[in-house]
């Protein structure tokens, strides 16, 4: 949640200087009616595949991925034609039954052990509670006056707000990490005393990946490398050239916070999953005390991973796991990139080469 806000506010910050449509470089472009549809269908398709790639496999299966423990003490059969009156052979005690491999060690058998779970739309579970985080994010990034340009300042309201909605996000993992609840997200929502757990954690999340985007762009226009990407006082349109640098500019931060990220990120999932209250059972095979690590409150513990153990309590098949489901969905994500690149920019140049030879047509 962290590294996608801060990637659209720096596509913010790039839109607010918008092309010149007077540069006689940019070419101007005119669809016709259904080529103008199709461009509009597949807009829409684009944005939908990626945001499906990256809700279902970049933050449910990887939040699941974070916390199946890699070995259980839990032991399943998998002989299909297992009979209880059989007897079973002293020899091979174990013949029919052997440790299961872990879940998420692939997207496939994650997906189908949700819908096994939880339906058909269990890729998209806890979507309520993550869009009312979004709306509410969005709606308090609106409402505080800081500049998008004020690094220092977008900084702070990055903690604050990221701290203000920490309850929202502890319940999004708790829906993700259980079984399917009658109660609706907002009941589910925890009280202060969860938020007093839980707030630490999250602002640990936002100044370490906030501090790996907004540094770099402070340390650049402490040293004069963004004034040229200042708008005209004028009031003229910004040329191409700058836009290409504003992407530039912000692209390199978002690398660098998506890099951070993925440690950190985990570290939060974990220590939400800790949190998990009895009632709810887990959706996959997890220890809820992480190797006598979370002491319950009423044996006078905190009823939480720290920080540091949530990190050493993730053993090394299970980082290896996690990173691989993170690169999947980046692969994924970005195959499907380059094939709407390909589609929406063929129809560009198909509607570039329709009205040129319509005006070719009209001027003879």
């Amino acid at each position: 949640m962290v590294v996608s806000s801060l990637v659209r506010r720096g596509m913010e910050l790039a839109s607010d200087m918008p092309l010149n449509s007077k540069d006689p470089e940019v070419p101007s472009i005119h669809l016709s009616g259904w080529l103008a549809g199709l461009f509009v269908f597949s807009v829409l398709a684009f944005v939908f595949v990626i945001f499906s790639i990256e809700y279902t496999y970049g933050m449910v299966v990887l939040t699941l991925a974070a916390i199946e423990e890699t070995d259980p003490d839990i032991y399943v059969r998998i002989d299909t034609d297992f009979d209880p009156n059989k007897p079973t052979n002293p020899a091979e005690p174990e013949a029919a039954i052997l440790r299961p491999k872990p879940i998420t060690s692939k997207l496939r058998t994650t997906i189908k052990h949700l819908r096994a779970r939880a339906g058909f739309w269990s890729r998209f579970r806890g979507f309520g509670a993550f869009m009312t985080y979004s709306l509410i994010q969005c709606f308090l990034y609106a409402i505080l006056p800081v500049a998008i340009t004020n690094f220092a300042a977008q900084f702070l309201a990055r903690i604050v707000v990221g701290m203000a909605l920490a309850n929202l996000e502890l319940t999004w993992v708790h829906i993700v990490i259980s079984e399917p609840s009658s109660k609706r997200f907002y009941q589910r929502i925890p009280g202060y005393k969860s938020w007093f757990n839980i707030a630490p954690v999250i602002a640990f999340e936002q100044c370490v990946v906030c501090a790996a985007f907004y540094i770099p762009l402070l340390i650049a226009g402490a040293t004069g490398a963004l004034d040229s990407l200042a708008v005209d006082p004028n009031g003229d349109l910004p040329s191409v050239e700058i836009v290409r640098r504003v992407a530039a500019a912000t692209a390199i931060p978002s690398l660098l916070a998506g890099l951070v990220a993925i440690p950190v990120r985990a570290i939060t999932i974990r220590v939400a999953a800790s949190m998990l209250p009895e009632e709810d059972e887990a959706i996959i095979p997890f220890d809820r005390s992480f190797g006598g690590k979370v002491v319950p409150a009423i044996l006078g513990g905190s009823g939480k991973l720290s920080i540091k153990d949530a990190w050493t309590t993730f053993d090394g098949p299970a980082r290896i796991r996690y990173l691989k489901v993170f690169g999947k969905a980046f692969v994924m994500e970005f195959a499907a990139m380059i094939f709407f690149a390909l589609v929406l920019g063929g129809q560009v140049y198909a509607g570039a080469l329709t009205y040129g030879a319509r005006r070719i047509e009209h001027s003879a």
